[in-house]
């Protein structure tokens, strides 16, 4: 197993004023913010880590600052900023930027290898570069709802002036690290995938200085396909049971 990064990046520098623009992002879906749960073992397979947003009754985020004029969140469901509600003409983090209004971006790294750079402006405009190697990603030029292209294969900042920081990059490790550290910077040991599948799916306490931890439930019917799973054989078989 590689390494794995999904991390949003927002050119904005206060950190509550962030959460309170995802606060209403969740809310307008249906989530209402809610008190951290109780801290939990973690399962093998947690829908907060391996399922969408769409599929999912409880969402986190962690909100913290990063290099001054920058906040980081990482989620859970890891991608669910971008994913993209129920009709929606774009995903949750242009509605997020065009909240707030700041310019973000989201860094995707799959398996070391793969990476997607998503860039949205202050008005929600997105542009996307690089390819898709997850590992159920029928088509690597597809992602969620966007279209990737063949002519930005490389992931690569178009939107931000930011390309040389990354023009070096040899593999998706060195990338999200050198990101990490030029904008994540005092607390750049946070901007990585472990925030997402264990402290905010284990519901831990969030150490970053300055950072915080949110939760939002789904307030109608469940629409989760299965619970948390001890073993992938148990997973299977709460799939099959569900169909």
């Amino acid at each position: 197993m590689g390494y794995w990064v999904n991390t949003t990046y927002i050119h904005h520098a206060d950190v509550s004023v962030v959460a309170d623009a995802l606060e209403a992002v969740c809310r307008a879906e249906g989530m209402e913010r809610i008190s951290s749960p109780a801290q939990r073992e973690r399962a093998l397979v947690e829908p907060m880590q391996y399922e969408r947003a769409l599929h999912n009754d409880l969402w986190g985020a962690a909100i913290f600052p990063g290099a001054p004029s920058w906040t980081v969140i990482q989620t859970a469901p890891p991608e669910f900023l971008a994913e993209r509600a129920a009709g929606a003409p774009r995903m949750r983090l242009a509605e997020l930027c065009r909240r707030l209004p700041a310019s973000a971006f989201q860094l995707n790294i799959y398996d070391s290898a793969g990476a997607i750079l998503a860039e949205v402006s202050e008005s929600g405009e997105v542009l996307i570069s690089g390819f898709n190697t997850s590992s159920d990603a029928a088509d690597p030029f597809e992602w969620y709802e966007e279209r990737l292209s063949e002519e930005f294969f490389e992931a690569q900042f178009r939107l931000h002036p930011f390309q040389d920081l990354i023009a070096g990059a040899a593999l998706g490790d060195d990338l999200a690290d050198a990101i990490a550290r030029q904008f994540g910077a005092q607390n750049a040991a946070f901007c990585d995938n472990l925030v997402s599948v264990d402290t905010l799916v284990c519901h831990k306490p969030f150490s970053a200085p300055g950072g915080m931890a949110l939760y939002f439930r789904w307030s109608g019917p469940s629409r989760q396909p299965y619970s948390s799973c001890a073993s992938w054989t148990e997973y299977q078989a709460t799939i099959r049971d569900e169909t």
